[in-house]
């Protein structure tokens, strides 16, 4: 099965479709490659079919953009086929593959706000603010940085116990290098893998919160 035939159907994955919805919306016209995809992906897990509509799971969108990039296909153009929230579940899968503990949509009331994606390794954390879009003003971005600087400081404050250090980054789609502002990193999510196999050579140059 070719990667690329994987990451079109992730288009095509919607709770109850049809067969031709199905073929439709992931672009694979061909009846023959789609019922391959579709038998692919139900090898896999994904996906049940019932007569002709074919039912996934709220997660198999996730799953095959994983299977895709497990065959190579590129992170940046998986991520382009996500939803915002699939965007924040795959970040958190890069971070539980590389051994991370990791939460998503941690809601906080005092004050009231809420962090995308957490990881901790050792008591040290990554807090990840995802960013679904391509790019934005620097003004923007200087203020969702500071505003996910607030997020983190809150963050340890209230779990210093579990928690020793934190980085604050901001996680987006476009394909440019680790950039920063304000010492926080901008890593686009084509750089999200290889920003944490070396976050430890980035941490002279970027803001590490310690806990109180």
């Amino acid at each position: 099965m070719q990667a690329e035939l994987v990451a079109r159907a992730i288009s095509g994955i919607s709770p109850n479709t049809t067969f031709d919805e199905f073929r439709s919306r992931s672009g694979i016209i061909s009846m023959t490659v789609a019922k391959d995809v579709l038998q692919f992906l139900n090898i896999h897990g994904i996906g049940s079919v019932y007569t002709n509509v074919i039912t996934f799971s709220q997660q198999d969108r996730l799953k095959t953009a994983i299977i895709a990039l497990n065959m190579g296909y590129d992170i940046e153009s998986v991520s382009k086929k996500l939803g915002w929230k699939d965007f924040e579940s795959l970040a958190s899968e890069v971070l539980h593959l590389l051994g991370y503990v990791t939460e998503t949509n941690v809601r906080f009331t005092k004050p009231r706000t809420e962090i995308d994606v957490i990881g901790v390794h050792s008591k040290f954390a990554i807090v990840a603010d995802c960013k679904h879009w391509k790019r934005t003003s620097i003004s923007l971005m200087t203020k969702y940085t500071r505003k996910q600087v607030q997020r983190t400081v809150l963050l340890l404050d209230i779990r210093k116990n579990k928690i020793n250090s934190a980085v604050p980054i901001i996680l987006t789609l476009h394909s440019e290098s680790v950039q920063f502002i304000d010492k926080t990193p901008i890593v686009p999510i084509s750089k999200f893998r290889s920003f944490l196999h070396d976050v430890q050579n980035y941490l002279p140059e970027i803001l590490v919160i310690p806990a109180p």
